[in-house]
């Protein structure tokens, strides 16, 4: 059991509304002159939240497709792409182009040196090579302004090669069959501020087509918005020496190729207002290398679609954390912890509901400050800390999770599985419900809780395999769990009340930690000293022959657990390993067998003895057995 960690942050974010659909795909392939509306429910609520801006020519929503998950309403109407993020085939339109290599001024367009100045909204072709110079759009506040760059090269030693000073909101479009390259060498200024990243926008900024744009960043950010950054398209190889994309009110992503290499954050956004500080992913791929956080939001981070890579802080093998100090553990193997090197990090919420999601991270893999959702979608991650770690709940409700590698797998103050296929392995704890303000310390009971209702939950941990400092409740879904080897730890544990009301619950490890359920479960569970080895199957048979439950063990163990609806007070249920007979036992009452330490502080228990009889029989959900599954290979670090 790893020491609480308490929260302290004040969040200025809370989710209210669980969205049922959500409006944010589709492509518009010409300019429409009407607006349209799109709407979006929320299931509890019935409400509708409209996500069209004003009227008028390009001022439509493209939409068409859905996404559930769990964000503020505000957040929600803030969520919308228009025709004019999409790409636009410019060929029919009235263009002003620019050869960079030889500038020359234009209707809109000044030159000054090397120096091209952008005056009024229009579509401006940029091509050729401007060399030591700059771009600047600075247009009305009401002007739209769409560079589309056709092999243009831009470099600038003083200063951002590209900035929009003012306009309304700027395009960059990337051609079919084009590549483009942004260089910059130092932070620029304009007055009092500072323009920190090679194109820098004070005003919203798109980027869309499917052409390349590779973005040079030697002095500081690669791309940043002061106001939304959005992404519909394109190839972009981002290398920065501090943040790869920043959008300070958001970063939405909906389409393209992303590659981020990052000496700072790949994806960042820093406004904390409620309506801004977000980073929304809803397709294309993401790439990112990053020294410190993957991606980071000031307030919430949601993902439904695409595919999403990240690596942070040189992997989980840049700072390690294991074991479990209080029973002579390592801690971490590095002592620098100024930097945040997190995978996926969200001040407020963290929602995953599709996509692919892989992350190998030094510090948490996907960590939120307050809540975190998986209801969709892959993820897999690899953690020198915790896999998935929110300080306040994290509920899984559907999708697959594998966690190949951490010091704790999943943790939280409340931790609830209601479904999904989760697959964990922890140098410390599998799962860990710790961190409440109300925690007691050693042996008390506190207000933390870890619920299984449903799913497939299979856990390796070294440590503890399901740990809460308040209460542990099983009442549903099929959950494996190998435990520890040694006795300092258990395969269950809790300061609460466990109880097991229902499920098909398999558990393998050491017995001198050995925790059963109290009196007041509503399901009965059995509990044998069984010796067996890494690799050996392990099946629990009944007095018929049929199997009600097995699994492959990935390590040694001298206990077996296990708990089915099948299990009936009278009847006699037999262990077997690799096929041999090893424990046999005669349910008694709701708990059978070894005896184990009950709960501390909680109800009922069975400290140091046999609980009473009772418990309630039920239908075997799996009792035909079938092939076991295998539990997670071995407890590396990695």
């Amino acid at each position: 059991m790893k020491p609480n960690r308490l929260s302290t942050k004040k969040h200025t974010l809370r989710f209210a509304v669980i969205l049922s659909a959500l409006v944010l795909t589709g492509c518009a392939s010409t300019q429409s002159t009407t607006s349209s509306t799109s709407a979006s429910s929320a299931s509890s609520t019935a409400s509708t939240v409209s996500t069209s801006e004003e009227s008028g020519a390009d001022e439509t929503d493209s939409t068409g497709g859905a996404m559930n998950g769990t964000i503020g309403s505000v957040i929600e109407a803030n969520l919308s792409f228009k025709n004019k993020d999409f790409y636009i085939d410019y060929s029919t339109e009235d263009t002003v182009k620019i050869d960079l290599s030889a500038p020359k001024e234009a209707d809109g367009v000044k030159v000054s040196g090397s120096t091209v100045t952008i005056t009024k909204a229009g579509t401006y072709v940029l091509s050729g090579t401007l060399t030591d110079g700059q771009v600047i759009i600075d247009a009305g506040d009401e002007d739209d302004v769409r560079l589309v760059l056709e092999n243009a090269s831009i470099t600038c030693t003083t200063t951002a090669p590209v900035y929009a000073k003012n306009a309304d909101k700027v395009i960059i479009s990337l051609p079919e069959n084009t590549e483009s390259t942004v260089t910059d060498t130092v932070t620029g200024t304009d007055g009092n501020d500072e323009l920190t990243a090679a194109i820098f926008a004070k005003c919203d900024l798109s980027v869309n087509g499917t052409g390349t744009l590779n973005v040079n960043a030697n002095a500081n950010d690669g791309i940043t918005s002061e106001d939304k950054l959005k992404i519909t398209g394109g190839v972009l190889n981002i290398t920065s020496a501090d943040d790869g994309l920043v959008g300070k009110d958001a970063v939405l992503i909906k389409d393209g190729t992303v590659h981020i290499t990052a000496s700072g954050n790949g994806i960042k956004s820093t406004k904390s207002e409620t309506d801004k500080g977000y980073v929304y992913i809803g397709g294309g791929t993401v790439n990112i290398t990053a020294e410190q956080d993957g991606i980071q939001a000031e307030t919430s981070v949601l993902i439904s679609a695409g595919e999403v890579n990240v690596t942070a802080g040189g992997g989980a093998n840049g700072e390690q954390k294991t074991g479990n100090a209080m029973f002579g553990g390592a801690q971490s193997t590095t002592t620098d912890e100024t930097l945040s090197t997190k995978g996926i990090k969200a001040e407020a919420a963290l929602d995953i509901t599709g996509g692919t999601v892989t992350v190998d991270s030094a510090d948490d893999s996907l960590h939120s400050n307050d809540s975190m959702t998986v209801s969709g979608g892959g993820i897999t991650v690899k953690s020198g800390d915790d896999g998935l770690h929110a300080d306040n709940t994290l509920t899984i409700e559907d999708g697959t999770i594998v966690v190949e590698g951490s010091c704790e797998g999943l943790e939280a103050i409340d931790l609830t599985i209601n479904g999904g296929t989760i697959d964990v392995t922890a140098s410390d704890d599998g799962l860990n419900a710790a961190g409440s303000s109300v925690d007691g310390g050693f042996g008390t009971a506190g207000a933390d809780t870890l619920t299984v209702n449903g799913g497939t939950l299979t856990v390796n941990a070294s440590g503890d395999g399901l740990d809460s400092n308040g209460a542990l409740t099983i009442n549903g879904g099929t959950v494996y769990v190998s435990g520890p080897t040694g006795d300092g730890n258990g395969t269950f544990d809790c300061d609460g009340v466990f109880t097991i009301n229902g499920g098909v619950v398999l558990g393998t490890g050491s017995s001198g930690m050995l925790k059963t359920p109290t009196t007041d479960s509503k399901q009965n569970t059995i509990s044998v000293s069984c010796t067996g080895s890494a690799g050996d199957t392990v099946e629990v048979k009944g007095a018929d022959g049929n199997t009600l439950v097995s699994a492959v063990a990935p390590k040694s163990f001298t206990n077996v657990t296990f708990s089915t609806p099948d299990i009936t007070e009278g009847e006699t249920y037999t262990v077997y390993v690799n096929g041999t007979e090893a424990a046999s036992e005669t349910c008694s009452g709701v708990v059978s067998g070894a005896t184990g330490m009950g709960s501390f502080g909680g109800g009922p228990g069975n400290m140091g003895g046999r609980a009473p009889n009772g418990g309630m029989g039920g239908q075997m959900p799996n009792g035909n057995g079938g092939t076991p599954p295998q539990m997670p290979g071995n407890t590396s670090d990695t």
